[in-house]
């Protein structure tokens, strides 16, 4: 089964119509502690999430390291308006000098504060690939973010997979040292696979950045494979409540839905997460976010291969433990899931109380579209 495709990328100032100036940020702030100005070694850049102050964690699978950022941009936003831009790829590739096909995006990430949204962008595959960062502003113009001068701050993660390694599909371990991040209670979460016997990990990073990271290796039942696994990692997940209880809500390729409790990830090295559901084989979930609507918190889950899927937290309040496989390749099972009749949805996030915003593949042109969706329409 092939895993997340990951961009190789050292971020750099490049030659780039609209570059947007960034510089010193915001050496008062708490937050930028133990950070230094210059341009960070980043080898690889996976996934990005926002943590407070509006500084931007950029995981780095390949040189086995986070970085955080301060971008300097924390003008509050507090409007409810859309943003649009049709053709992305295509507006991507002229200003990058290359063709929509050379265009590649690895992720995307909406400042909470000013609800400018960033993604991260290569020309071109391989190590000759040419990675930028870039801004879509709320007005929907395109600007580059060199980080040739910023604020920052690195920390370094032990036992990452060897750069040889490989899964028992044949794909490469290395990409997948990062798969997925996420900020929250003062803790940087972090998602991918490590060299230990059970390779599946969750790391836990105090910010700013000090100790030494807590590390969990976490095993679940996959319903569709009718095994116990530990070495697939999480492919997205979200901090949630459940019951509650303070909880990891964690989606896996062909696909299982889990919950780890974060009492236990604190307390133990080894954690078996509880299965709630099976979302269906072949599948990929993408990413996922929750949004409130009509004062009701609702979870949304992007796919490669279904649409999108809205469930709501009081099933998985009842979920039970699901520890015996689905009898069918594509068969779903417990808890309940509402097919939002929209697909080709890549990357999805909260873009303010109004609107969702998503990356998605138009299925009749084949272009990349950034699109605002209506809450109320989801």
């Amino acid at each position: 089964m092939k895993l997340r495709t990951w961009l190789y990328c050292f971020l750099a100032a490049s030659s780039v119509a609209m570059t947007a100036v960034i510089s010193y940020g915001h050496p008062g702030s708490p937050m930028t502690a133990g950070m230094s100005v210059g341009a960070p070694d980043i080898k690889s850049a996976g996934s990005m999430t926002f943590g407070p102050d509006g500084i931007l964690f950029i995981g780095d699978s390949q040189g086995a390291a986070v970085f955080a950022v301060d971008l300097d941009d924390t003008t509050k936003d507090s409007s409810s308006d859309k943003v649009d831009v049709i053709g992305l790829d295509k507006k991507l590739a002229a200003m990058l000098g290359t063709t929509p096909d050379n265009v590649f995006i690895n992720d995307m990430a909406v400042n909470p504060i000013s609800h400018n949204i960033y993604v991260s962008v290569s020309r071109g595959r391989g190590p000759d690939s040419m990675p930028v960062l870039m801004r879509v502003t709320k007005k929907g113009a395109i600007e580059e973010v060199p980080l040739s001068k910023v604020m920052f701050s690195k920390t370094v993660l032990s036992n990452p997979p060897k750069p040889d390694a490989k899964t028992e599909w044949g794909e490469p371990e290395r990409p997948m040292t990062i798969t997925h991040m996420v900020y929250s209670g003062g803790e940087l979460f972090v998602a991918g696979l490590s060299s230990e016997e059970f390779s599946s990990s969750l790391r836990r990073f105090k910010f700013p950045f000090k100790d030494d990271p807590e590390s969990t290796s976490l095993e679940i039942f996959h319903a569709s494979h009718d095994r116990y696994e530990t070495k697939a990692p999480i492919e997205t997940f979200m901090t949630f409540h459940a019951n509650g209880q303070p909880v990891l809500l964690a989606a896996y390729t062909c696909s299982p839905l889990a919950i780890f409790p974060i009492a236990d990830l604190k307390q133990k090295k080894m954690l078996r997460g509880t299965t709630i559901a099976e979302l269906g084989g072949g599948n990929r979930p993408l990413d996922m976010i929750s949004f409130w609507q009509n004062g009701k918190e609702y979870v949304l889950i992007s796919n490669s291969n279904r649409t999108l899927m809205r469930i709501d937290p009081a099933d998985i309040d009842k979920a039970q433990p699901l520890t015996t496989g689905v009898k069918e390749d594509y068969q779903t099972a417990g808890v309940k899931y509402v097919s939002v009749a929209i697909t080709g949805i890549l990357q999805l996030d909260n873009l303010n109380d109004k609107y969702v915003v998503v990356i998605n593949r138009d299925m009749e042109t084949g272009a990349l579209n950034l699109r605002s969706i209506q809450k109320d329409r989801l």
